[in-house]
């Protein structure tokens, strides 16, 4: 039956004198798949490439032969191979569905709803050819990455990449601020450390010590439970200030050997990928006698929703640069004292520094500094209220 489909059959009329042995003949010469006699009339069917020896034995028996049907995918193929216009708009569609399935149809950006930050995201990644229209397999995520987040002060974390046609630019936004909501939380506060209470606002709540009190870690200061008159018991959110003078130690080192590494600016390489071979493209050759930190994403061709076999690599290679720097003691030293300004600086912005005991310890892989505070600053935090 698969052997008729393919080769096609072929049924002929054959009329003339002594068609029986005309039939006789055409049994030997080719591969008979029917054979019937009808008035005077024979049928014969035979596959469709012996019908140029069916004309042959017919006319050199001065027979005559009409072909009454044809059979099989072959004819019907063939009924079409002429009609241009068919394979010609086969070709077409195909190509536009593989044009649409890899082209920006929308760009959604997530993690922000704000009109100017998002005109402003938009904006940038339109001038590195990120916009509706553009071709998939052609953009660089990793880069548009890192422009977005080096070019936007809103924008301190980006990801960006697409399902479908659908390209998808997800950010954390510096700017946003969470907005407190009128029924906050019910919460106490308790000291954030060992400390002795130096001073109390209290805003909302009962403070629950007395200024010159030594309190531990975790203590309740303040408590956002109040009993009423009637015997029923509101909670609050409880605000305040609550300073307190307390002692922290730190230790700082540096090393007289320090391994330096610095990052050049990254270079991006793409290849074709097909299955796990990964063919580099032409001028994307990676720089050899170099150390590079590496990242990578793909970008997926599809037809539609099928993911087609091959896609687009494309790599960040960050050049990493490695020195040895030998310091001396007072180099070493000078380095500590500054790591120690700056945290000063940093961590303890807004604490009041009492006093401050440094002692500076040598060994033979270093320097070190112990430093004993006494502060006063802030000791109170939010404990939350679990109501059952």
């Amino acid at each position: 039956m698969i052997e008729r489909q393919f080769l096609g059959e072929i049924t002929f009329k054959i009329d003339g004198f002594d068609t029986s042995v005309l039939a006789s003949k055409l049994c030997k010469e080719c591969k008979v798949i029917s054979i019937y006699r009808r008035a005077d009339s024979v049928f014969f069917s035979t596959y469709g490439k012996y019908e140029r020896k069916v004309k042959d034995l017919v006319s050199k028996n001065g027979a005559v032969c009409e072909i009454i049907s044809r059979k099989g995918a072959v004819y019907t193929v063939g009924k079409y191979v002429k009609r241009w216009g068919i394979p010609i708009g086969i070709f077409i569609c195909t190509l536009a569905i593989f044009f649409l399935s890899n082209t920006v149809m929308k760009i959604e950006i997530n993690g922000t709803d704000d009109p100017e930050i998002c005109s402003e995201i938009t904006g940038i990644l339109r001038e590195e050819g990120l916009k509706p229209g553009s071709y998939i397999p052609s953009l660089n995520y990793l880069r548009l990455s890192e422009i977005l987040f080096s070019h936007s002060d809103s924008v301190a974390w980006a990801s960006i990449g697409n399902t479908g046609s659908v390209v998808s630019v997800n950010v954390s936004v510096s700017t946003n601020k969470l907005k407190s909501p009128s029924n906050r939380i019910p919460c106490n506060i308790v000291a954030s450390k060992d400390a002795v209470v130096k001073n109390a606002v209290v805003r909302v709540g009962k403070l629950c010590v007395l200024l010159g009190d030594t309190v531990r870690k975790g203590q309740l200061l303040v408590t956002g439970i109040a009993e009423r008159e009637d015997g029923n018991v509101k909670y609050y959110h409880s605000l305040a200030e609550i300073t307190g003078q307390y002692e922290e130690e730190i230790s700082l080192f540096q090393p007289y050997f320090e391994e330096i590494t610095t990052e050049g600016e990254p270079l991006y390489r793409r290849c074709l990928k097909f299955f796990d071979f990964e063919i580099p493209l032409p001028g994307e050759v990676i720089p050899q006698g170099r150390e590079y930190s590496q990242k990578s994403q793909e970008n997926d061709v599809k037809l539609m929703d099928f993911t087609l076999p091959f896609s687009v690599k494309t790599y960040q290679l960050t050049p990493i640069t490695r020195e040895t720097h030998e310091y001396t003691r007072g180099e070493a030293l000078m380095i500590l004292y500054k790591r120690l300004k700056n945290y000063e600086k940093n961590m303890l912005a807004g604490t009041k520094i009492i006093s401050r005991n440094i002692t500076e310890t040598e060994s033979e892989e270093g320097v070190s500094l112990a430093v004993e505070y006494v502060l006063e600053g802030e000791i109170g935090e939010v404990r939350e209220i679990f109501i059952k």
